[in-house]
């Protein structure tokens, strides 16, 4: 049985590739740390000319909840925008610059570009400006099951797709043809953060900065822990208060805010607990993962840092 995939053909990769690697050596790229001489070029392709970009998720595959597609996706966003000048931004109707669908069979996109049920072909999509990604309704999507393809995985190598990259020949690297699995020590490889980097920049700190499995993970754990308490006295109880947390400080109305994963609580001055609403619904720009906040009566700004 062929191995799990993405369904975009391989094309002009090799070659992409290729004058990708000859740029390391020929103008300035930044890799762990280390600064290299390189020669700047064109990479075959389009790209967005723009760095601000809209994305909407049309449809919702069948094993997973609405609260943990969003999450999946919005992570393998931010996977990209932490080692780039791109910011994303979820819209939930009416145009967007990026959409994602679930799809099974035929789909309007030709015989080619036909899922094939569970196996083989995963998903596809389409390079700028199209910006589509395609997965199939077929398979059965999963966040940290062992059986099933981790929705997180495959939206964030889509998504590199629409954003004007190729496949890798570099097995590590996430822009690799075949399907990967998710751990707690994945980084994007140097080969992805070097393509997105040569077509959009660096981050505006002038940093590349990652967002490992593990600020995945936890934030997915704290997802389901708060959809637990939402479904009943007959589930079990969540136990917030349970580790440490990333971040506490107050707002200029006495409330105590706390940060802890990808979740958010407010206590009132009362002493009333919130219930935990995830981080992208409150801040849609804030990256993870959080490691100190602080809030200014200079401007009455929240200050977080990472």
């Amino acid at each position: 049985m062929a191995a799990p995939r993405c369904g975009v053909g391989d094309g002009r990769s090799h070659r992409a590739w290729t004058q990708r690697v000859d740029n390391l050596f020929l103008g300035t790229v930044t890799i762990g740390g280390q600064h290299r001489r390189s020669k700047r070029y064109t990479q075959q392709g389009k790209k967005w000319y723009k760095r601000h970009l809209t994305y909407r998720i049309v449809n919702w595959p069948r094993h997973l909840s609405v609260g943990q597609v969003r999450l999946a996706v919005h992570t393998a966003f931010q996977l990209w925008s932490n080692v780039s000048a791109l910011v994303f931004r979820e819209v939930t109707q009416g145009l967007a610059d990026i959409r994602l669908a679930f799809f099974e069979g035929e789909h309007d996109d030709g015989t080619g570009n036909a899922f094939d049920g569970p196996g083989g072909a995963l998903a596809h999509a389409f390079f700028p400006c199209r910006g589509e990604a395609h997965f199939d309704m077929a398979e059965r999507w999963t966040l940290h099951s062992q059986k099933g393809h981790n929705l997180f995985m495959v939206a964030a190598h889509e998504i590199g797709h629409t954003l004007g990259l190729e496949h890798s020949p570099v097995r590590r690297a996430l822009m690799s043809p075949y399907y990967k699995k998710l751990s707690k020590a994945l980084v994007l490889n140097w080969d992805d953060i070097v393509a997105v980097q040569q077509l959009y920049g660096k981050p505006s700190s002038g940093q590349r900065a990652q967002s490992p499995g593990q600020v995945f993970i936890l934030a997915l754990q704290d997802l389901e822990l708060a959809q637990r308490q939402m479904e009943g006295p007959d589930s079990a109880p969540p136990q917030y208060c349970q580790g440490s947390f990333d971040a506490v400080t107050m707002d200029v109305d006495g409330a105590v805010l706390v940060f802890r994963g990808g979740l958010s609580w407010v206590v009132s001055a009362q002493g009333n607990v919130s219930a935990p609403t995830p981080l992208w619904q409150r801040w849609p720009q804030l990256r993870l993962p959080i490691e100190a906040a602080a809030f200014s009566t200079m401007d009455n700004k929240l200050y977080v840092f990472k």
